[in-house]
């Protein structure tokens, strides 16, 4: 297996055995390693491309996996990584502990998770973990394809300290303690192997009927009133119109860390207590609450993280779990000084409209872009032309056109064809045109707006580009307008950041626009449109005498970051350029 080793966060792309990790111990500098394990292709991608980004290569899992944990502060970052410690154990699985220089990381089995490798591993596993509630304390990173991580024993430069392993005991030592020990490297630590059996993505389990009585069973600990006594306090009971809510709250807590038939002694238990004869709770349905525990969601069953809003409900400042949580929103300014060193040395490939035309227009992933215009300006064919000369993974959501039509412009952009060629070719030849865009997916079917996440995991492959033409036609339960187009607005910045993805939105403009000229709040709908959003592009027409479109102009009417965009594009049939 194969690594990817860096000599700072800027030096990247060094490969070599996964034996050859000691080799970069003990350096005096910032010293990384991929996450996941890679073959050989990644070497010939990296020759070919230049970058791991948008690396498409197999996956494997490491022989130990590691979780990162940050905080506000090394002593914030110190209880996250407590409260991990404690579900880990619930779990029964067996993790290694390193401070990092700053934060923590946390090392659990790669044997832990039952996947064999694939390309699309680390979004099964981040899955897992998020079910999990491992995600409640850990950076969600992980579903990041070429992540790395800092090496043991090398130096962080931020803090002057190095990244060391800890005994478990040792990591509920003062953090003054605990940056002391890491002054220097820790020769001497005594290592242990990880290893579980599966805990991840475990197989159906067939439900355990049992008709034993629940004064029979002995849970094996004592209640603490500093760890979860959000559960303790729906043990007590609740009311009739939230039994079912919370019985599965409970019974998602109990399955990873009791035996099933315990756990349904424990909820029968809980079901006659909560039983009024008004408002009956049969044996049935609690039966069936469980058993979607261990089986809903896919088959990989239940887990209620602190963010869970029956959770949050039942959330006390008591719990030693209660800062971490609340905590986990909040940035004070040495965490907002790391998050910009990791995305200026991150491996970025940013879509640069610009470079098609020798301007410089740099879009991210977990942006999106606005482009507005009129009704009938060409925008859609704008957009394709963009994404057929990238030819970049793209999901293409078009509500307004037909796939015929949609097909022959793709077709015409590609071979640089007028409608009759295209014709001509398709009366002799049934195909050999299609293979040229197996980078594009494109979706014909009106949605509502939060179902998006949903549909892009369905996709056989990540798209890089995400388009959607445009914004006032999905669905939506709302009926005043102004509410549904703020609500799509919300979830395109949501859809682009969960997925790291660029989402391109076209949207039309209002009436005062059209006669006055566009600005940032010309998006029809809202103007809020358009300050949600990362870059808005004003697109504008002009016709010739004959009333057709002979040119467009695409200039940048809002940038959160410096670069501005002025284009002048002919227009030649289905051609821009």
């Amino acid at each position: 297996m194969i690594k990817e080793f860096a000599a700072g966060l800027a030096n990247r792309h060094h490969f070599g055995d996964v034996s050859e990790v000691e080799k970069w111990v003990g350096m005096a500098q910032d010293t990384f390693m991929s996450l996941w394990d890679y073959d050989n292709h990644v070497i010939d991608y990296v020759k070919e491309k230049g970058t791991l980004s948008s690396y498409d290569g197999v996956l494997y899992m490491p022989d130990e996996f590691l979780l990162d944990v940050d905080g506000e502060n090394p002593e914030k970052a110190r209880q996250k990584a407590i409260g991990l410690t404690i579900l880990l154990d619930d779990l029964c699985i067996p993790y290694q502990v390193y401070f990092s220089g700053t934060g923590f990381h946390i090392g659990i089995p790669g044997s832990a998770f039952r996947w064999k490798p694939a390309p699309d591993l680390h979004l099964k596993v981040k899955d897992e973990l998020q079910a999990k509630g491992i995600y409640e304390y850990a950076d969600v990173s992980v579903s990041d394809k070429t992540r790395i991580i800092r090496v043991v024993n090398t130096l962080n430069s931020k803090s002057k300290l190095y990244k060391i392993p800890l005994e478990h005991s040792e990591l509920h030592k003062p953090i003054a303690e605990i940056q002391d020990i890491a002054k220097t490297i820790r020769h001497t630590y005594k290592w242990t192997t990880l290893e579980c059996e599966p805990v991840f993505d475990v197989l159906k389990r067939k439900s355990v009927a049992s008709d034993k009585t629940f004064e029979a069973v002995t849970l094996g600990r004592n209640p603490d009133p500093v760890w979860y006594p959000c559960i303790q306090k729906m043990l007590a009971g609740t009311g009739q119109g939230s039994r079912h809510q919370i019985a599965l709250r409970i019974a998602g807590f109990f399955r990873w860390r009791y035996p099933e038939h315990v756990v349904r002694l424990v909820m029968e238990d809980w079901r006659q207590r909560v039983d009024i004869p008004n408002s009956p709770f049969i044996k049935s349905e609690m039966d069936k609450i469980v058993t979607d525990c261990y089986e809903g969601h896919n088959g990989n069953g239940y887990n209620y993280g602190c963010t869970d809003i029956h959770m949050d409900n039942h959330c006390q400042s008591t719990c030693r779990l209660y800062k971490a949580k609340k905590s986990q929103h909040m940035m004070d300014a040495k965490s907002m000084e790391k998050e910009l060193v990791e995305f200026l040395t991150r491996d970025h490939n940013p879509v640069n409209i610009g470079k098609l035309y020798d301007q410089n227009f740099p879009i991210y992933p977990g942006e999106v872009v606005i482009l507005q215009a009129p009704p009938k300006s060409m925008k859609t064919m704008l957009l394709q032309s963009w994404v057929q000369r990238l030819k970049r993974p793209t999901y293409f959501i078009e509500m307004e056109m037909s796939p015929r039509q949609m097909w022959m412009r793709f077709v015409m952009m590609e071979k640089g064809w007028n409608e009759e060629e295209l014709k001509e070719h398709y009366t002799q030849y049934a195909n050999g045109i299609s293979q040229n865009f197996d980078w594009l997916t494109i979706d014909y079917n009106s949605c509502y707006a939060h179902e998006l996440n949903k549909r892009i995991m369905m996709l056989p492959y990540k798209p890089e580009i995400v388009v959607v033409d445009h914004m006032g036609l999905f669905r939506s339960q709302k009926s005043d307008n102004n509410m549904k187009v703020e609500e799509v607005s919300q979830a395109l910045m949501e859809v682009a950041i969960q997925n790291n993805v660029i989402v391109f939105a076209v949207s039309e403009i209002t009436k005062q626009a059209f006669h006055e000229g566009m600005d940032i709040t010309s998006a029809k709908g809202s103007f809020r449109i358009g300050y949600n959003a990362n870059k808005v592009l004003s697109l504008t027409p002009y016709k010739d005498d004959n009333n057709l479109i002979k040119s467009l102009k695409v200039v940048c009417t809002a940038n959160r970051e410096k670069e501005g965009l002025n284009l002048e594009l002919n227009v030649n049939g289905a051609n821009i350029g």
